[in-house]
């Protein structure tokens, strides 16, 4: 609720000064939100590179301790084995916890606030945009869910994963379950999610090309060492 109303009235100074069109309005709200996370976003997806780099290493330390019982104090042993190995990674288990949950901590109270929007805002009834006569109402030919559904799958991709290969090929699903859950989610908020995937997918892909490049020069020296 805190959140809907300035991006009500954000939307119609867009709209006011900007655009002209409620559905643009909401493109570019998207993406000024999207560049005001974009620091943390960056700091989440270079999260989730270390943590796909050490996965093998956690993998192992789990498979040993796969038979231990929960209860038993060799539990604790696991635990400790796997402070170590995120100190020598410099990464902290509390700190990467709650930053495996940023991605979601930052988009869905946006997403809770634009649906608000959508159903509230006498503004946005009978808004327009492109193919869709009304961004208060459902797309009457789902092309914004199945996009959005489209572009989910491509950030799950491009996405390094702690995960093993079954639970990345499960979560592999997620994409379609939503799509079909938003068939009937008004346009204006599968736009919204759909522009918001978007720009992720861009700073996604920036993001690890810088990752790869830091890697590469750190790389170098050690080549040059060992020649």
């Amino acid at each position: 609720g805190f959140l809907a109303r300035p991006l009500l009235y954000s939307l119609q100074w867009i709209y006011a000064n900007v655009v002209s069109n409620y559905g643009w309005a909401i493109v570019v709200l998207t993406v000024m939100i999207n560049i005001v996370m974009a620091p943390f976003r960056h700091y989440s997806i270079v999260n989730g590179v270390k943590m796909a780099k050490l996965s093998p290493e956690m993998r192992a330390i789990q498979e040993r301790y796969r038979k231990v019982p929960a209860l038993d104090p060799r539990r604790a042993e696991m635990q400790k084995e796997i402070g170590e190995l995120y100190a020598r990674h410099g990464m902290n288990m509390g700190t990467q916890m709650a930053v495996g949950c940023l991605p979601i901590l930052l988009t869905m109270p946006f997403l809770i606030a634009f649906y608000r929007v959508l159903t509230v805002a006498i503004e946005l009834r009978g808004a327009s945009f492109l193919w869709i006569p009304d961004l208060s109402q459902k797309d009457p030919l789902f092309i914004t869910p199945v996009l959005m559904a489209a572009s989910m799958f491509v950030m799950q991709k491009m996405t390094p994963t702690a995960m093993d290969p079954a639970q990345a090929r499960m979560m592999m699903i997620m994409p379609l379950v939503l799509g079909v859950m938003f068939f009937a989610a008004p346009g204006g908020l599968n736009l919204y999610w759909l522009a918001s995937n978007l720009c992720a997918i861009v700073q996604q892909g920036i993001t690890l090309q810088i990752v790869r490049s830091q890697d590469e020069r750190r790389a170098q020296p050690a080549k040059t060492r060992r020649g």
